[in-house]
């Protein structure tokens, strides 16, 4: 599987260094709109291309599948241009700047017949799958409350502050407490409630949503781009279970009803960074000749960027791209 990155910034860094140290042979180009960036990139990554412009990448014929990962505001017509070339497509995380671009290039990858999936790691890991499976297990009870929280202080992050870079919190770092939640929760959503704090170019700031699910579960999720924190415990009928971090777990502790420890564990020994399974997970469905994943279905993407949009819409943060919403 050749893979061809759009973007040479923090995120297309990271998923390359872990390509590299798990699959070199994967690293095949990467894209940008400046020639030297490109170069500079692929030569300190190990790329065998380096190209000035998106067109050149997905014009490659080498080229197997797309890893997109640019800016949230600019998802939608880089992930429609490598579709429109017959390019496979893995797209970073929040998938687009509304629910309408996302409905867009799922269409678009269905009717081309090509594999297209958000780059939710968190939902790849093996330490999040386990946590799934403790909770099947019933070994605590039921979950009845979940709280999720993902703040990082970035106010002078120009793509966190901007509006037409489809910035805020919501976005960047609530897609992964909302994504817990999805996890954990379920999706029989009866009510959802929220708050804001708004900042930088009229973007959310800070927010809390209380999601109530049918059968009487709730979760509170926060997130802004002004604090720190990154927890989430799951309080369940017969005790609780505590992640260190919503959107990269380290560490999972699960307690009893007397507060007593009863199984711990963390991340895979053999694991690089946690990127490398949602690479797995694409490999897989292109063996298989399928336009989606399991683990990471166009209905999940859809759902999450719904619910976001229907945040938005409450709190009045509007993008340059929700002109067609």
């Amino acid at each position: 599987m050749r893979i061809g990155i759009i973007g040479a910034g923090g995120i297309a860094n990271k998923i390359s260094q872990t390509l590299r140290t798990r699959w070199s042979e994967m690293l095949y180009a990467v894209a940008s709109r400046d020639m030297d960036k490109a170069r500079e990139f692929a030569e300190r990554n190990g790329f065998m291309k380096a190209y000035g412009s998106y067109e050149e990448l997905v014009c490659d014929p080498m080229v197997d599948i797309v890893y997109v990962a640019t800016p949230h505001s600019h998802h939608y017509a880089h992930a429609k241009l490598a579709l429109e070339h017959g390019k496979a497509v893995i797209c970073e995380k929040a998938f687009t700047a509304n629910a309408t671009e996302a409905r867009a290039l799922i269409n678009l990858a269905r009717s081309k017949g090509l594999f297209l999936m958000e780059a939710m790691w968190t939902r790849f890991m093996p330490i999040t799958e386990r946590l799934g499976k403790v909770l099947e297990s019933g070994i605590v009870g039921r979950p009845r409350l979940l709280h999720a929280s993902l703040c990082w202080s970035m106010p002078e992050i120009e793509r966190i502050r901007r509006a037409d870079l489809c910035g805020g919190a919501l976005l960047d770092l609530g897609i992964y407490c909302l994504t817990f939640a999805d996890m954990y929760m379920g999706h029989d959503i009866e009510r959802i409630t929220s708050n804001v704090v708004k900042g930088g170019e009229d973007v959310d700031w800070a927010s809390t949503t209380s999601i109530l699910y049918k059968g009487g579960m709730i979760a509170n999720l926060q997130c802004a781009a002004c604090c720190y924190d990154k927890r989430g415990v799951i309080a369940c009928e017969n005790g609780r279970i505590e992640v260190d971090a919503v959107n990269w777990p380290k560490n999972v502790k699960v307690y009893d009803r007397t507060g007593e420890l009863i199984d711990e564990w963390g991340v895979n020994e053999d694991q690089v960074s946690g990127y490398e399974y949602e690479f797995l997970a694409a490999q897989e469905a292109l063996e298989n000749g399928w336009v989606e994943h399991p683990k990471m279905t166009h209905d999940t993407t859809l759902r999450m960027m719904e619910i976001m949009d229907s945040l938005r819409k409450e709190w009045g943060v509007v993008y340059p791209n929700d002109i067609n919403i």
